[in-house]
């Protein structure tokens, strides 16, 4: 028998969050019907085997734990509420981020729905019954709009669910196939649009004229331990200016986040802030470390305005998310110790240069401009 502990503990893991939070909805607003097979179904054609197999596990923890529960439905809302940041990082960890024109179009088409519905959590997801002429071989070929299909929805990363519900006659004339589409709330949070949001305060001219010229030496001996990257980060960026702190904890949405190095400096009268997370480990980083530690920044309650992943090396997908991510990586090829820490130390100064020199303060203030205005032009649908 399964117990909610376990679950929880199974969340930290995006597919199963997002496959746990899917069929929650799928409960809560389309009813109990076909719920593993309608959820697994659209997974299927949208993870990996590997995220698959982790969904799955999720689920079947999920329902078993449901069906005991005699008030599923106020056990559900309240677990949306209670648990919304993860479910929401879970979806967000998964969106193409370098197609943010379209994501807009979607979102905008997406709150348009959510108008035109009554069936809605607390949290703002929502069922919109779909009527059609006739059946569809595949639901990834309903439009949710004249310009938006399903099909489209899931390529750019959007996880929404489409539930046969039967056939609908109106009066003595025509009849309807009806398909529930379910929108997980996140997809109309305007939290949604900072997934592109670029720094707000990249001046950092200050910071130029200090990394100028060679790198210099680590400043303090290490002891060993094994926050020992963390320790040269920090004291990479402190040479830089900043004033960098280890384990930092932050205040965050449904509580502290702790950061591995949280650097911060006056540039300009403003704070300009640095998150960077250390991953000092003999394998390669895959794509969920990066997709997790994506979802702890959107926590945050301050924003960085730099974010940096220092690895021995990320695998191939890993480098795209954290590029779409917006998170800059630093390869050092091996792992960190007392031994060669100096090397290390060098490698990092030398990359933290480069990203401070090659910030281009114009094109990001233009590109923070475009995503205000987009976000004041989504907000009038609301």
């Amino acid at each position: 028998m399964h117990t909610w502990q376990e679950l929880w503990s199974s969340l930290s893991e995006p597919p199963a969050a997002l496959a746990v939070y899917l069929a929650a909805l799928h409960i809560l607003l389309d009813g109990v019907k076909n719920v593993a097979e309608n959820v697994l179904d659209m997974l299927l054609k949208c993870l990996s085997p590997q995220d698959l197999v982790k969904a799955q596990k999720a689920l079947e923890v999920f329902l078993d734990i449901i069906w005991r529960e005699s008030s599923r439905y106020k056990v559900i809302e309240s677990m949306e509420d209670e648990k919304y940041e993860t479910f929401k990082g879970s979806l967000y960890g998964f969106l193409k981020r370098d197609k943010p024109n379209e994501v807009k179009k979607i979102v905008q088409a997406l709150l348009k729905l959510r108008k035109e519905t009554e069936l809605k959590t607390k949290r703002g997801s929502f069922a919109k019954p779909l009527f059609l002429k006739e059946a569809v071989a595949d639901v990834e070929d309903i439009k949710i709009d004249a310009d938006i299909s399903i099909k489209q929805l899931r390529e750019l990363g959007f996880f929404i669910l489409v539930v046969p519900s039967g056939k609908y006659r109106e009066q003595e004339y025509e009849e309807y196939e009806v398909y529930d589409v379910i929108v997980p709330a996140p997809y109309t949070d305007m939290d949604i649009l900072r997934l592109f949001e670029a720094p707000e305060e990249p001046r950092v001219e200050g910071a130029r004229a200090e990394v100028e010229g060679v790198v210099t030496p680590l400043p303090e001996a290490l002891k060993p331990s094994r926050e020992v990257l963390e320790d040269i980060v920090a004291q990479a960026l402190r040479a830089l200016g900043f004033r960098a702190q280890t384990n930092f904890r932050l205040p965050a949405k449904g509580g502290d986040v702790e950061v591995d190095v949280w650097a911060t400096k006056s540039v300009g009268g403003a704070q300009f802030r640095v998150y960077a997370s250390c991953k000092n480990w003999d394998k390669d980083v895959d794509r969920h470390v990066v997709d997790h530690e994506f979802g702890r920044v959107l926590q945050l309650h301050q924003l960085p305005h730099l974010r940096i992943l220092v690895v021995k090396s990320l695998t191939e997908p890993a480098k795209k998310a954290a590029f779409d991510d917006g998170f800059f990586v630093i390869e050092l090829g091996e792992k960190a110790s007392t031994s060669n820490a100096q090397e290390i130390y060098g490698i990092v100064y030398s990359k933290l240069k480069e990203i401070f020199i090659g910030i281009a303060p114009d094109r990001v203030r233009s590109v923070v401009e475009r995503l205000r205005s987009a976000l004041k032009e989504l907000e009038g649908l609301m």
